[in-house]
C-alpha cells in the first residue's frame, strides 16, 4: 500500500480519539467479519482436500478406481481455494487500515504506521469495486495518483465509507479563505516552537494593555474568536489566535471551547494544550491520542509543558 503524498513519520496502533471528528471515521473491518471467517475455513478445508486427493490418486495410487469421482470433488476444492485466496489479500489489507477526518486533513494509521495528510494534498476519492468485485475506497493525491486502496468489507462498513466519502469532498471543496490582517503576527514563520509561543504571549500580553492618551492603541485582537472557529483558516493560524486568546488576562473559555474539539486539527489541539488555562479544554489524555501526528519538536513541547 504505497504512500506517494508524506511519509509517515512514527506508529500507533490505532486512532484511540475519535469522539467528535468532523466525519465518521472508517475501519473497514470494525464490524462482524463472519462471512470472511466462513470462506477462510472454507479455503482450508478444500486445501487440505485437495491435498489428500492428490496424495491418493499420485503418490499412493490407493484412488485410481475411484478417480472418475473425485473429478468434481477437485473442482470443488480448487474453485473454494481460489475464492479463499483472493478474499485474503483484501481481508488482510483491510485489517490493517483506519482512517478519520478532522477539520483540516486526513488522519490515517496502515500497518501500525500514523500519517496525516492536510487538504492542499489530497484529491478527489471514489468508491469502485476492484477486479474482484470487492468495493474499494480509493484516495488520490492532488495530482490525480492513486495512494490508498481500502478494501470495503460488509454493509454497514460500506455505508460508513459513503458518508465518510461525502465529508471528504464536501470539505476538500470547501472554501480557502484570504489570511485575516493578524496573520503575519501570528504565524511561526519558521521559529522554534518555543519562541513562537513567547511571541504569541507577547502579544496576548500587549493586547491586555489599554491605551493612554496620545497612545498608540494595542494590537486589535477582537478578530480572533473567528479565526478560531473559521475552518477555512489554516490550522497555523487557528491555533495561534486560540493559543493568545486563553493568554490573555481573562480569557473567554467559551470561544475557545465551542471551536476546538476533537476534530479540530492537531497543532490547533497542542497550542490550546500548552496555553496557560487550556487544560481544561484539550487534557493531557486527549493530547496524546494526537501525538502521533505533530512535528517532533511539536511533541516534544509536550513533555516540556508537563
Amino acid at each position: 500500500m504505497p504512500f506517494h503524498v508524506i511519509e509517515p513519520l512514527r506508529q500507533q496502533e490505532s486512532l484511540h480519539h475519535r469522539k467528535g471528528l468532523f466525519a465518521p471515521s472508517l475501519r473497514p473491518t470494525g464490524l462482524p467479519t463472519e462471512p470472511i471467517r466462513r470462506a477462510l475455513v472454507f479455503g482450508g478445508v478444500a486445501a487440505g482436500l485437495m491435498a489428500y486427493i492428490l496424495w491418493g490418486s499420485f503418490v499412493d495410487r490407493s484412488f485410481e478406481l475411484e478417480d472418475i469421482y473425485l473429478i468434481p470433488l477437485v473442482f470443488v476444492a480448487i474453485t473454494l481455494l481460489t475464492a479463499a485466496v483472493t478474499l485474503v489479500g483484501p481481508f488482510l489489507q483491510a485489517l490493517r487500515v483506519e482512517l478519520a477526518l478532522d477539520e483540516a486533513g486526513l488522519r490515517c494509521v496502515a500497518s501500525g504506521l500514523v500519517t496525516y495528510y492536510p487538504w492542499m494534498l489530497l484529491g478527489p476519492a471514489q468508491i469502485e469495486p476492484d477486479w474482484r468485485g470487492i468495493p474499494t475506497l480509493t484516495l488520490t493525491n492532488a495530482s490525480g495518483r492513486a495512494f490508498m486502496r481500502v478494501p470495503l468489507f460488509g454493509k454497514r462498513v460500506h455505508a460508513s465509507a459513503v458518508a465518510l466519502l461525502r465529508s471528504y469532498e464536501l470539505r476538500r471543496a470547501g472554501p480557502i479563505l484570504p489570511a485575516p490582517p493578524i496573520a503575519r503576527t501570528l504565524a511561526r514563520q519558521g521559529r522554534p516552537m518555543a519562541a513562537w509561543l513567547e511571541a504569541l504571549a507577547a502579544l496576548a500580553a500587549a493586547g491586555n494593555k489599554r491605551a493612554g492618551y496620545r497612545e498608540q492603541a494595542p494590537l486589535e485582537l477582537g478578530e480572533l474568536p473567528s479565526i478560531v472557529a473559521d475552518l477555512g483558516q489554516t490550522p497555523e493560524h487557528r491555533a495561534a489566535a486560540a493559543y493568545v486568546l486563553l493568554a490573555q488576562r481573562a480569557p473567554d473559555l467559551d470561544v475557545v471551547k465551542d471551536a476546538v474539539t476533537a476534530a479540530a486539527p492537531p497543532l490547533v489541539q497542542l497550542l490550546v494544550h500548552l496555553s496557560p488555562a487550556g487544560k481544561a479544554i484539550v487534557s493531557r489524555e486527549s493530547i496524546e491520542d494526537v501525538r502521533p501526528f505533530l512535528e517532533p519538536d511539536e511533541a516534544a513541547a509536550i513533555d516540556g509543558a508537563a
